[in-house]
């Protein structure tokens, strides 16, 4: 090759990584997309403790099994006048419906966004999130039937999110960016819930309309002015975008790591048969049992067990997710510069990751588990248990595009759809777990069984899993270009007809 070729892209390709480029913009609003979507997903978890009427008598001591409440005398009553009387099971319905929508539009979200482009599917998601937000007060005092028809609804709308999500990444992230920039885009999600959590606590706090309809205006006008910036700004791919630089283009398309496809369908069989998927597909379903089950719960675990006021249980909720959103910027710092300075293989440092997100916190959860009714060391332990799995966003989070670029959306679709019946079913195990809300030992069980599948799933990807380019991936282009295509360390050239 001409070695003034080879020097032109080496400048290309210096200066266009140092520069904030339309690909950057891309990742800053799909980080804004995520992080919406999420705030109007775990609102409910906060607002729920202010929506449900409770009473309870307080201990000095507090009975055997339980923590003993802060303050106030014993045998005073404490009044929380919610609106709505649902007992333990019904909260974990409630809590648990979205996920219903959630998984059904999964499979179809990525299948559609490998066709057709992931960029209306995107922002239509977060869209249709928004108005059933914005609606979801009335809905829920109507009648408990039509605010869960509304809350699968919402899933619906927002699970063609990460499918579409993936899809984008793979056209628009070099693959020597992928851990930066992917993992900045997936976290997102927790930036969202740091939001969501203490802002929904100080929302029902105020004294308009019971506070705890303004959680639901808020977010969902939030994700409306959103959308507006979205569908204005992006494309489904950098080669159509109007204000992308030649070389910002040049330098995306020769480091994506996938090729134009043909005509034909999905390799179904052999996606089903590669283990390196089966590796993703556990991984992703372990950390969903795990993370939904505290994202889901935390605020009433803090309510019931430890005892923390509405504004405080949001700060102190929002907490590890806080830490999570460090955690996951600051790990996909460290892959990419192992990957570029010290040669390390992309499937060590998935690996790693992977085993650093939940490896931790399953030992955090056991470690929360001893500390009984010592508040600060509850908390220390579930932020370390929830804040180091911010890791996963380098590991099998954004494992799917390694292993096939040209079927991202679909492959997130699969694992995601299957991952979040766990979206459900979680809190609905620990609605019937804990039958008596402040009992130690019954939140004690729900933190060993979330221990014990982190381990066991986790050990299954160290075993399987791989970043290196599957074969079924590999498609041989049938149009129009002599640029060699890289996959990761493989270069192929393009077939011209």
């Amino acid at each position: 090759m001409d070695i003034s070729l080879v020097q032109h892209e080496a400048e290309i390709n210096s200066s266009t990584r140092k520069g904030f480029g339309q690909r950057h913009l891309f990742a800053t609003l799909g980080f804004l997309g995520l992080a919406t979507v999420y705030m109007m997903r775990v609102n409910l978890s906060v607002a729920i403790v202010d929506m449900v009427n409770s009473t309870r008598t307080l201990e000095e001591n507090g009975t055997e099994g339980t923590c003993p409440f802060p303050d106030g005398p014993a045998g005073e009553t404490k009044q929380v006048h919610g609106e709505f009387n649902w007992d333990g099971p019904t909260q974990g319905l409630v809590l648990g419906c979205f996920f219903w929508g959630y998984m059904s539009t999964q499979i179809p979200a990525g299948i559609l966004a490998e066709k057709h482009g992931g960029k209306l599917l995107f922002g239509g998601g977060i869209f249709l999130t928004s108005i059933f937000t914005l609606i979801t007060p009335m809905a829920v005092r109507i009648s408990l039937k039509f605010f869960i028809a509304v809350r699968v609804l919402t899933g619906m709308a927002e699970g063609v999110t990460l499918p579409a999500m993936h899809s984008l990444m793979a056209s628009w992230i070099p693959c020597n960016e992928r851990s930066t920039l992917g993992s900045f885009i997936m976290a997102g999600m927790q930036f969202g819930t740091v939001v969501a959590l203490p802002l929904s606590g100080l929302l029902c706090e105020v004294n308009i309309d019971n506070g705890w309809p303004l959680v639901f205006y808020i977010f969902g006008l939030s994700g409306l002015i959103w959308f507006g910036f979205w569908h204005t700004k992006i494309t489904d791919s950098p080669e159509n975008h109007p204000a992308i630089s030649n070389d910002e283009k040049e330098y995306i398309l020769d480091h994506l790591g996938m090729q134009t496809r043909t005509k034909g369908g999905t390799p179904w069989y052999a996606i089903f048969t590669s283990l390196p998927f089966w590796a993703i597909f556990v991984a992703h379903c372990g950390n969903n049992w795990g993370f939904y089950t505290l994202l889901t719960e935390l605020p009433t675990y803090m309510k019931s067990v430890l005892h923390f006021d509405i504004k405080s249980n949001g700060f102190l909720s929002a907490l590890p997710y806080l830490m999570m959103w460090i955690v996951a910027n600051v790990s996909s710092w460290i892959a990419d510069y192992y990957r570029h300075n010290r040669e390390t293989s992309v499937t060590t440092i998935r690996k790693t990751c992977n085993s650093v997100g939940t490896f931790v916190p399953g030992l955090a959860l056991i470690c929360a588990v001893y500390t009984g009714c010592n508040a600060v060391s509850t908390v220390i332990f579930l932020t370390i248990a929830v804040g180091s799995n911010g890791a996963t966003y380098s590991g099998f989070q954004v494992n799917h595009i390694d292993i096939a670029p040209n079927y991202a959306g679909i492959l997130m679709g699969l694992t995601n759809c299957f991952a979040n019946i766990c979206g459900f079913l979680a809190p609905y195990v620990v609605g019937l777990i804990t039958t008596d809300e402040g009992s130690i030992e019954q939140w004690q069980l729900v933190f060993f069984i979330s221990a014990g599948i982190y381990f066991v799933s986790n050990t299954f990807f160290l075993v399987f899993s791989s970043a290196e380019d599957q074969n079924w991936n590999r498609i041989v282009e049938t149009h129009s270009t002599s640029r060699p295509r890289s996959f990761g360390s493989i270069e192929t050239t393009s077939k011209v007809e």
